[in-house]
């Protein structure tokens, strides 16, 4: 067998369908037992009028596993699958009157449904069989695109909405006006919506599923990617080594100096052992210091860390009367994925590395996740290797 003949036959071989066996049963049931109570509502109705020869059409069960099974999908929606199946009867009786030839109303009748499908934005695939149906068998009668086509598709439809919402799946799915559609961020390493449609519009094919779920769909795929990409990274990776620390005996003074001589805004406090014990930052001084009025605010701050006078007696004068504890710390090797809840909450900005025996090894900001984050997941020019690698 040749290499282009072994190609040919695996392209042929089907893909498995990427749900669990959970959403399988839950449509099999579903589609089930949608046919079963619109087959038994058709068969009563028409043994009580006993005026109607069809009183189900084969092509509701494909209606049935698009409802049930791909029910976000624009071929299944209830427009589609009312609109489309009771066009698909009127234009099969229509050419089977008109044209006596059955191969010439066939075509004519194929041709015409799906062309009113695609202006009356109802594609519907069972549709088309309903078309053919009507003129392979010369039905005459127009009564037929009511009982029992608008009535089993609308029966089927409704049991749709009825089963899909009570089981978890909204059907069909919520639809916001352009005017207030809330469209995905643009942001480094997402899709915009005008993105979406752009793309859309340059591969010209139709896609079994609908936009917004194709936006959830990218937004998932990205999810998995980010988290692959975060899965490999420690909080070694980007931390900063031999950090400056600072005792709880040691004095505001004596902190806040080397705050503005390395340029931070927050010092781990450790013990004798190098355990960590607590953080100061800049926020414990400003909250201490009383800093209410904008104005005053250099002078409060000088006043309060240089303690003047008789009311040093009355103030903290000690890191360890303002720090923070117990700090919140992470381990040299957690992943970094880790933190990003913590600096999520908005009340952690500066982080304590520890190792094994939760000594100080490290310190690591928001700024320094970020801007690892940023250098994950921007786009990486053709020939240069992955920031992350």
């Amino acid at each position: 067998m040749t290499p282009a003949l072994r190609r040919w036959l695996q392209s042929l071989r089907p893909e498995a369908f990427s749900i669990d066996r959970r959403e399988k049963w839950r449509a099999l049931i579903g589609a089930t037992l949608g046919i079963m109570i619109t087959a038994g509502l058709s068969y009563q109705l028409n043994d009580l009028s006993a005026t109607h020869h069809y009183w189900l059409v084969a092509s509701l069960g494909a209606s049935a596993i698009l409802i049930f099974l791909l029910y976000s999908s624009p071929l299944a929606q209830p427009w589609s699958v009312i609109v489309g199946n009771t066009l698909g009867a009127a234009v099969g009786i229509t050419c089977a009157i008109l044209i006596p030839n059955p191969v010439l109303a066939l075509t004519a009748a194929e041709a015409a449904i799906i062309l009113l499908m695609f202006l009356l934005r109802c594609v519907h695939p069972p549709s088309t069989a309903i078309a053919l149906f009507a003129a392979l068998y010369g039905i005459e009668d127009y009564s037929f695109v009511f009982f029992p086509i608008l009535f089993d598709s609308c029966v089927l439809v409704g049991l749709g909405m009825i089963y899909n919402t009570l089981t978890g799946k909204r059907y069909p799915p919520l639809r916001l006006p352009a005017a207030t559609e809330s469209p995905i961020p643009a942001r480094p390493g997402r899709f915009s919506a005008e993105d979406l449609d752009t793309a859309l519009t340059r591969y010209n094919q139709a896609l079994n599923i609908s936009r917004e779920d194709l936006e959830h769909l990218l937004d998932y795929a990205e999810t998995a990617s980010f988290q692959r990409t975060l899965g490999t990274r420690t909080c070694s990776a980007i931390m900063s080594h031999d950090p400056v620390s600072i005792g709880p005996e040691a004095s505001l003074q004596t902190a806040w100096t080397l705050m503005r001589q390395h340029r931070i805004k927050a010092l781990p406090v450790i013990d004798a052992e190098h355990h960590v014990v607590g953080i100061i930052t800049v926020s414990d001084f400003m909250q201490q210091a009383n800093l209410d009025e904008p104005d005053t605010l250099g002078a409060r701050l000088k006043a309060f860390i240089r303690l003047p006078g008789k009311a040093a007696t009355r103030k903290p004068e000690r890191v360890g009367q303002i720090m923070t504890t117990p700090a919140v710390t992470a381990h040299a090797d957690q992943p970094m994925a880790a933190l990003i809840p913590l600096f999520g909450e908005g009340r952690h900005r500066h982080m304590p590395i520890v190792n094994e025996q939760r000594q100080l090894v490290g310190m690591l900001t928001q700024s320094d996740l970020l801007l690892d984050l940023y250098a994950s997941i921007r786009p990486t020019r053709a020939g240069s290797e992955s920031p992350t690698q």
